[in-house]
């Protein structure tokens, strides 16, 4: 198996990457994340890579950190889920919000990312809860501020964007900036 992929940047689109290590170029799809933490074209990056068969061709997944990568890996146990619905699940949340709403059943956050029904949601807490109930999560600024656009009516990606353009120091400040600049 690959277990990375340490190369020069050939192409860097949002989902997608094209990495040259030793005269071979390497496709590779990415979540938007690693996109954002990726360098530009011509710079050498390592990528943790996840490869997946199918019956026709093959494909690979690569993420800039590899928490990214194990919470990939955790989301394909789930029966339905495929790399690419796993993918869009990465660009769509942030792992520990996600992780978090797992343990905390919160159907609702979960089904507001694109392409999770209420139904595949349940499934995900049902398949994983027991996998993340140990897990710690510490609650931080950002995330309750997060927490609280969603709440409001804002999807968690747009929240997260929002957030981390506010300067705020106290939950009231940054909720506030962030709905000005929404």
């Amino acid at each position: 198996m690959i277990e990375w992929i340490k190369g020069r940047i050939c192409e860097k689109e949002a989902t997608r990457l094209v990495m040259e290590k030793g005269g071979i170029a390497f496709s590779i799809n990415i979540p938007l994340s690693t996109y954002e933490a990726l360098g530009d074209v011509g710079d050498e990056e390592q990528i943790f890579i996840y490869l997946s068969f199918g019956r026709e061709n093959f494909e690979l997944f690569g993420f800039k950190e590899i928490e990214e990568h194990n919470f990939f890996h955790d989301l394909l146990i789930v029966q339905g889920i495929g790399p690419r619905t796993a993918l869009r699940i990465i660009s769509g949340t942030d792992f520990i919000e996600f992780k978090r709403a797992i343990v905390n059943e919160d159907i609702e956050t979960i089904s507001l990312i694109k392409g999770i029904s209420q139904k595949r949601a349940s499934k995900l807490i049902f398949e994983l809860r027991d996998k993340y109930d140990k897990e710690d999560f510490p609650e931080t600024l950002e995330s309750n501020a997060i927490r609280a656009l969603v709440g409001l009516g804002i999807s968690p990606k747009k929240a997260r964007d929002l957030v981390r353009k506010v300067t705020a120091v106290t939950l009231e400040d940054m909720i506030k900036e962030a709905l000005k600049k929404s």
